[in-house]
Parts: C-alpha cells; structure tokens; sequence
C-alpha cells in the first residue's frame, strides 16, 4: 500500500493520530553506500539509532488523511575514505520534509485541483508545492512526448492557441485520434512550430498523415513547409460560425431596413446620433404617425416559404411543458425591439413547432427583399451538406453565394473559395461514423483557461507552462510503480 522496498526495511511501530498515520522505519542491511566516494564497503560507527530532522510526508490515503514516514537512521564509517555518514533511503527526496512518492502526487493532483486545494488536501504549505512545481523539467518532457508520438500508428496533429495574459500566448498541440495532448509551446511563432517539428525523428514524422489548424494559414503554412506530404482538413464548426455571423449580420442589416421604412427622411434629423440598431418601440411609435406601412408589403409576395409549417396547427401547439398553447403573430415594432437573434442560430432540425411558424412569419411579413431567408436557407443547406460529406452540394451552394446580390453572402463564398480544397480533404477522408473535429483541442484550451483562474499565484509564465505540463503530462503516470 505505501509502496516501499519490505526487503530493504523494517516497520517497527504504527499509530494513528490526529487523521496522521504515522510508521517507524529502520533499515535492515548492515552495510550502506558512502556518499563521498560512492563505495558499499562500510560498518556501523555506533549501536545507537538517531532520529535525524522531523516525520517526513509519504502519501495520501484518504480525505485530509496522510501518511507519514519517521525515519530511524544509523551511522556509519567508510572503509576506503574513512568518512563517516548516515544512512539513506533511497524514497527520500533531496529536501528533507517529504518523499519521492509525495512530490509524484503533488504533481499529478494538478490534473484535477487547484494549488490551495491541494495544499489543504496533503496538509502542507503552497510555498512546498511552488517549489516542486518550480523543479519541473519542460524540456525533459519532451522525450515523454517523442516517445508517446513513438507507439502511435498514424498521427493527426491539432494546432490551437490560447491567451496567456493579454497578448502573450500559448501554443497546444494534440493528437486527433488518441485524444493526447503532445506539447505546450510558450509562443506563438512560426520558428517555435518549425523547432519542435525538427526535434521529431524523420521516422516518426512520417507517420504524421495530416493536420488542422482552425483556419490559420501561417501554422498551415508552416507545417505543410516540413512535412512529407499531409493531409489538411478544416474545422467544420469554424465553419458554421461564419455561416452564423453571415445570418446575424443579414438580419442585422434587415432589421435597420425595416426600421427605416417607418420614418421620414424629414424626421431622421431627430434621432441625432442614436445608432438605428437601439431604436427603441417609443421612437418607432413617435417617428410613424405620419408615416404609411406600404414599404413593408412591397417585397412580401417574393419571401418564399422554406418551412412548411402548414401541418401545424397554430391553436393546438404544445410546449415545453407539454402544455396547450396558442401561437401568438408578432407585430413589427415587437420584432425592431427584440431582434429574435437566437432563432437564426437554432438548426432547422431542432426548431420546435412555435419556432417554425415564428421564423416562417419573419420570411413572410418582415423580410422585405429575401435576403434574410436566402442566407438561412444557404446557412441551413451548407451545414447538411458538410454533415453528409456532399461536395456537389457545396459546389451548388458556392454558386448561389456567387449570384447573390447581397454583398455579405458574397463574402461567404469568399470564404469557401479560400478554404474549398481543405474541405473537399474533408469530406474525402471523413466517414459517417469518424469526422475529424477539434472538439478535443477546445477542451483542452479549456482546461487550460479555468487551470489558470483556479491558482492566482502563478504569476509567471514558466510556471503556468509547467502546471499544465504537471496536468496533461504527468496525469497519465502510474503512482503505485
């Protein structure tokens, strides 16, 4: 259980006391290894056993239950050098006041537990676990990361970053399919990306068939520079972002249109320089007095219906809560006022029935030039089609981009253009049941922003490359070796 050598020592007493577990332990061998001159041939000084410094901290057994070591040591004399010494333990660490085996956990609690935590947790100091997190070696990690790079058959390498503090940024790398996280770069820069490439044996680089880099081009650049030939696939959910913010700002742009039909050029004036995104109901009331709704009808007869919510009764739809409700229309200064933002984001596929008619109102009544319907509907069948892995149905939907008279749409098809052959390798080498996704590099960016908010003390940038070097690398060793 405490994971000691029961040949090389002897437990002679054991008692528990305030939730300590404290072991008396001797040696057994009647020679010992000097540390002057490194020679095994020794004898005892004396008969006496001395009790050198205090009890030192093992291990931890329970909640705020620790195991404690009370060392008993005896004195010997070196035959060769004549110097004479005092036993050691070969579980003692190079301070005094905990082990070997209480460092290794110390380090991998960092995988799950704040500095303060875990200093309440093992009953020690934060000034002790700063000093053992400060010992941390980064660079000799990475031979543990060559060496896990080392047994993987393929591997598909996942670059991201994320803020340090401000500007100052940190570098994560990961492997896509063993969910593994292979180094933490200090910066972000090109050179620092190329070093660590070329720290790989050329026969583990081979096996680096492809890699991501969340639609940054210097990092793609880079990699596809050293590399032998690799795969390169997009993020499709970088991508349904920017068909979202296609969307918001369509509607956007449609609603200050809206809101200017209900106003004068005379009463503009009046507003002063209150931006038409904020107009408030008050205003449009006060501003439509002399004002005609002909605007508004003009463009209705061309939104064409996308939602077929003619199965839907508008009298008998249930909630949420499973409760019969009745479908309430929207009037026009109720939609300028509250936007319905969120509705736009929601897949088709998971609208609810009063969703369904609330969107097929907005096509009907208040899109004026259909702008905002086609750039839901471009939204909508572009997301089916990277779901389905259809690449004649992304061909169609860049072709419509292109025809679009609207120029954020135009912009849209700038965007596939640029990252189209990223996403034909996509939907080539992707199957339904495995599709390549980032989704494990976001966590671990996660993991790393909330590793920062959990211990204020690390001010230095040294010691955050070191915590998350103790909860990522270390999280995997074995305790019980």
């Amino acid at each position: 259980m405490i994971n000691l050598n029961c040949k090389k020592y002897t437990f002679k007493e054991i008692y528990y006391k305030n939730l300590t577990l404290t072991i008396d332990i001797r040696g057994k061998y009647s020679t010992s290894c000097c540390p002057h001159c490194n020679s095994k041939i020794s004898k005892r000084k004396d008969k006496k056993l001395h009790k050198q410094n205090h009890v030192l901290k093992h291990m931890w057994f329970w909640w705020n239950q620790i195991i404690e070591l009370k060392l008993f040591k005896r004195r010997f004399i070196c035959i060769k050098c004549k110097k004479s010494f005092y036993e050691k333990f070969d579980f003692e660490s190079k301070y005094w006041n905990y082990t070997k085996d209480f460092e290794k956990y110390i380090v991998w609690s960092f995988g799950f537990l704040s500095g303060n935590k875990i200093a309440e947790l093992y009953q020690t100091s934060v000034s002790t676990i700063y000093r053992i997190l400060e010992r941390i070696d980064v660079k000799q990690l990475i031979t543990r990361w060559l060496e896990i790079m080392e047994e993987l058959d393929e591997i598909y390498l996942w670059v991201d970053e994320h803020s340090f503090s401000g500007h100052d940024m940190v570098l994560i790398i990961t492997d896509l399919k063993t969910k593994q996280v292979l180094a933490v770069l200090d910066w972000i820069t090109n050179k620092i990306l190329e070093d660590w490439i070329k720290l790989i044996p050329l026969k583990t680089q081979l096996k680096i068939k492809g890699f991501n880099t969340d639609m940054n081009k210097w990092y793609a650049n880079t990699l596809k520079y050293i590399l032998w030939n690799p795969i390169q696939w997009v993020d499709k959910f970088h991508l349904f972002q920017e068909a979202n913010k296609m969307v918001d700002e369509v509607r956007q742009i449609s609603i200050w249109a809206l809101a200017m039909n209900f106003i004068k050029i005379e009463d503009i004036p009046k507003l002063g320089k209150k931006v038409w995104k904020k107009l408030t109901k008050k205003d449009i009331e006060n501003l439509r007095k002399n004002s005609d709704n002909k605007a508004m009808q003009k463009y209705k007869e061309k939104a064409e219906q996308r939602l077929k919510a003619d199965s839907i009764d508008p009298k008998k739809i249930i909630n949420s809560k499973w409760e019969i409700v009745e479908y309430d229309e929207i009037t026009a200064d109720y939609f300028i006022e509250k936007w319905y933002r969120k509705l736009f984001f929601w897949r088709e596929k998971n609208l609810s029935p009063i969703a369904k008619l609330r969107i097929n109102q907005i096509f009907q009544e208040f899109d004026h030039l259909g702008f905002l319907q086609e750039s839901w509907t471009i939204k909508e069948d572009f997301m089916d089609a990277m779901d389905n892995l259809d690449m004649t149905e992304i061909d169609r939907i860049r072709d419509d981009c292109l025809n679009s008279e609207h120029y954020r749409i135009k912009q849209f098809w700038r965007t596939i253009k640029r990252w189209y052959l990223w996403i034909k390798w996509f939907c080539e080498h992707s199957t339904p049941t495995f599709k390549f996704t980032n989704a494990f590099t976001e966590w671990a960016n996660n993991l790393c922003k909330v590793a920062k908010r959990q211990s204020h003390w690390f001010r230095l940038k040294d010691m955050y490359i070191r915590k998350l070097t103790a909860k990522f690398c270390y999280k995997k060793l074995e305790i019980y070796s």
